[in-house]
């Protein structure tokens, strides 16, 4: 799988500020990947073509995006 996700670098540059992006294994079966500045719409349209979801069938189980964002300190 990581060489999948190290092949796949270049297209997710394009939708993400890829320079950050960071990966962490939490599991045998789970791994947790977080993008920084994405165009959602673009990450949407990836995650909805057919070619990616044909690449990743064997390799992913479930795809849960979230979106964090900031928040502002108390006053």
């Amino acid at each position: 799988m990581a060489k999948l996700f190290i092949n796949d670098a270049e297209k997710r540059s394009t939708i993400c500020d890829y320079s950050r992006t960071l990966v962490g294994k939490t599991n045998d079966t789970t791994a947790l990947v977080t993008f920084f500045n994405v165009d959602m719409a673009a990450m949407g349209a990836m995650m909805d073509d057919p070619e990616f979801i044909k690449l990743m069938e064997n390799y992913v189980e479930e795809h849960i995006p979230f979106s964090i964002n900031p928040l502002n300190a108390p006053s």
